[in-house]
């Protein structure tokens, strides 16, 4: 459960820490602001990652409770197909994901985002939706508004895009999560070639 208050706190705080560092004319910008402007910004990336570490690098993870949570809701809407299958064989759609899920999981998961836009695409394409430059996530707000998917379809998908896109953008996931991921994911893809 996301604490909106303490959030603000810290980044009150840290802002006002951030402006009496600059304050004085003799501060100049230095480690210190840079690491107190950052800290202004971590609360509200709580959401999106299970850890941040600093300093010596960063290290983003995988947040696999807003996964779990958007493949929930995507269970109830009926987005999923019924039919459970195995994250390291193929689905009805044909996709294959195994030799990928053994060595790199994170590369598994990319392959498995760009194939639902890929569906998502082509669904757009039958459907009138002509957009080549739109993302998934305005293709899924686009087939909700023509009525391809439904209201809590479309936020389910979107809830799974935003999950997915952490790992694209530089989370790191482990296999047992990329199983888990790859799972729901074929079971999605199979819904979005099952429509016309």
């Amino acid at each position: 459960m996301v604490n909106r208050p303490l959030q603000f706190a810290i980044t009150v705080v840290s802002a006002g820490f951030l402006l009496a560092h600059l304050r004085w004319p003799t501060l100049e910008i230095d480690t210190i602001a840079i690491v107190l402007l950052v800290l202004c910004f971590v609360p509200w990336l709580g959401s999106l990652f299970k850890s941040l570490e600093m300093p010596g690098g960063w290290k983003i993870d995988f947040n696999e409770n807003r996964f779990i949570k958007a493949a929930e809701v995507a269970e109830e809407s009926g987005l999923l197909v019924t039919q459970s299958v195995s994250s390291t064989g193929n689905s009805q759609s044909g996709v294959e994901y195994a030799a990928l899920l053994e060595a790199y999981p994170r590369l598994a998961v990319l392959d498995l985002r760009i194939d639902i836009e890929k569906r998502l695409r082509e669904l757009a394409d039958r459907n009138g939706i002509a957009d080549k430059r739109a993302s998934a996530t305005s293709l899924t707000r686009e087939l909700a508004k023509c009525g391809v998917l439904t209201g809590p379809e479309s936020v389910a998908l979107l809830g799974i895009l935003a999950s997915l896109n952490s790992v694209v953008h530089g989370a790191d996931i482990s296999r047992a999560n990329a199983e888990q991921v790859l799972e729901v994911g074929k079971r999605l893809i199979d819904s979005l070639d099952e429509r016309s």
